[in-house]
């Protein structure tokens, strides 16, 4: 048996080239959220050499939150095939188990009155739905005030990150910058862009996002770079939504929505039917390159 945890820097650890098991962003991104959550509480097992036995999405995770180092244990009792043997027998042995879904709904249950976040558990959106449906939540008055947590000191992800979720890809990045935009499409066209920009100057922005509110004036021309975006990406029968509300203010409605329409028709060479509905403003729009 190991006998104690010892503290390695991650550079003397070094990833099994015979691990035939795969981790996604998506799972390293939770594994990095569960460290923060709850501290790094299950060691890599490595060998002698630093040849990483199991953890290794443990390891990837580390990597990612840019820690220096990592909690390993010394399987030195193994021999070279016992090691490759346990490589696998760690991974398939976990997944042998299964859930009491009913005690396990109660559990996630009493987890959320308790205000822990059911995402750091590594359940998708969609398994917590299903567990829960049937699950007795204790009653909540539904005029509180929703508690928003602070801002974790080291964020998972950063500008530029690209994540790959099943056949979509997401990044985090401004669209109006067009290195972006075509980061994130790799040289393929959209058949459907859906926009919901700021609503100009009449809502309140957090200061710390970094936004500042666009005056209605000047709405249409700091717009202008996302309309160029999506006519450079937009296939050529394809789509673009515009999800926008005009508004009023001192008893005078606010016009630069309708400005903003006329600019995609008129100056931007982007029309074909416009619905004022509803304050849905739909705008299809040929991709010929940027708007000139």
């Amino acid at each position: 048996m190991a006998n104690h945890i010892e503290h390695w820097a991650l550079g003397r650890l070094v990833p099994n080239p015979r691990n035939p098991r795969t981790h996604s962003d998506a799972q390293i991104a939770q594994i990095a959220g569960s460290i923060l959550a709850f501290g790094f509480n299950a060691p890599i097992l490595v060998d002698a050499k630093g040849s990483i036995i199991a953890g290794h999405g443990r390891y990837l995770a580390a990597l990612k939150l840019g820690l220096e180092t990592a909690p390993v244990i010394i399987l030195d009792h193994l021999s070279e095939i016992e090691k490759r043997a346990y490589l696998l027998a760690d991974n398939k042995l976990a997944e042998l188990s299964d859930w009491d879904d009913e005690a396990l709904a109660s559990e996630l249950a009493a987890l959320k009155s308790a205000d822990i976040h059911l995402g750091d558990l590594g359940f998708s959106d969609d398994e917590l739905r299903l567990l829960m449906a049937d699950a007795e939540l204790p009653d909540t008055d539904s005029n509180e005030e929703e508690a928003i947590p602070e801002l974790p000191a080291e964020p998972v992800t950063r500008a530029g990150d690209i994540w790959l979720i099943g056949k979509h890809r997401l990044i985090c990045g401004d669209c109006r910058d067009r290195d972006v935009v075509h980061r994130l499409l790799d040289g393929v066209r959209a058949n459907l862009v859906i926009t919901s920009p700021p609503y100009a100057a009449q809502r309140e922005y957090d200061a710390s996002s970094g936004f500042t509110p666009i005056s209605p004036e000047k709405y249409s021309e700091w717009f202008r770079t996302v309309a160029d975006n999506i006519a450079a990406i937009l296939a050529k029968d394809g789509s673009y939504f515009l999800n926008i509300k005009e508004h009023s203010q001192d008893g005078e409605r606010s016009l630069y929505v309708k400005d903003l329409v006329i600019a995609h028709q008129r100056k931007w060479g982007c029309a074909s039917w416009t619905n004022f509905a509803g304050g849905i403003r739909r705008t299809a729009c040929p991709a010929n390159g940027p708007i000139a």
